[in-house]
């Protein structure tokens, strides 16, 4: 039979668990300050949170490097963009218009 001092171990265990997973699991979908206000809950030293806060950083970095790359592939499967191009140019007048105006300084400006 478990004694009130196991089962307080086991809630304790339990919490520290959840706070783990919600902190994995935030690293994605957590801002940068909610996500130093979740670590900070486990008291650890200042290097330990830096370390993690800046493998959130990373891990979300590569994520949307992929999640881009991934989107482009599927369009360019689908869309050439050489064609695209070309016909928006067959389809559409294109002007360019530049204006320079040159003014030369008086001598208190040189």
């Amino acid at each position: 039979m478990s004694t009130p001092d196991d089962r307080e171990d086991q809630a304790g265990s339990m919490s520290w668990a959840k706070k783990l997973m919600t902190a994995g699991v935030g690293t994605f979908f957590l801002t940068e300050d909610a996500l130093k206000t979740l670590v900070s809950e486990f008291k650890l030293p200042k290097e330990i949170v830096s370390s993690i806060l800046d493998g959130a950083k990373n891990v979300r970095k590569e994520f949307m490097q992929n999640v881009i790359a991934e989107m482009m592939a599927k369009v360019q499967d689908k869309v050439d963009p050489s064609v695209l191009i070309a016909d928006f140019f067959k389809k559409n007048e294109v002007s360019f218009e530049i204006k320079i105006k040159v003014k030369e300084k008086t001598e208190n400006e040189v």
